[in-house]
């Protein structure tokens, strides 16, 4: 089954106002070796914010933003063309216009091999940010999906605290 060959965690609460500075749970990525982070905003978003994906030694750490992949869906509000996302792009911040991310999907992708390291400390805590300086209604809702665990077990272990 799916559900026990990945770890699947919820960001936010759906439907969250990110109109004030947030950050999404945190989780780890000691167990797995790739994430994929879907981010769905509501078709009605207005004001503007700023993306980053924060990682550190422990839940809820910002000890270094990491360089992260993403593309963007196509479709607005998940008709025709859903599955169809733009080219791979990569950024260490990403701004959020309201205009361009309205009643689409953003996936945020990376491997845990990209995650920041210090000497030997390797920061595998994984927070994404926005920075609250939206001025509007910007309803998000998020989820992560761990992928390629490490040790695979029937009832996979929690990646977040």
């Amino acid at each position: 089954m799916f559900s026990q060959e990945n770890g699947i965690i919820q960001l936010v609460v759906s439907g969250y106002d990110s109109n004030a500075a947030v950050e999404f749970e945190s989780f780890q990525m000691k167990g797995y070796d790739e994430c994929c982070i879907a981010i769905m905003f509501s078709d009605s978003l207005t004001g503007d914010n700023v993306l980053t994906v924060e990682c550190g030694a422990t839940d809820s750490a910002d000890t270094s933003d990491m360089t992260f992949h993403y593309r963007l869906g196509s479709a607005v509000n998940q008709l025709t063309s859903a599955d169809v996302y733009a080219a791979d792009a990569t950024a260490s911040t990403l701004s959020l216009v309201a205009a361009t991310y309205q009643g689409k999907t953003l996936l945020i992708e990376f491997n845990a091999e990209d995650l920041p390291t210090s000497g030997t400390t390797v920061y595998d805590w994984v927070t994404v940010d926005l920075d609250g300086a939206a001025t509007g209604t910007s309803l998000i809702s998020a989820v992560a999906i761990l992928s390629k665990p490490r040790i695979a077990k029937a009832v996979m272990p929690t990646a977040i605290s």
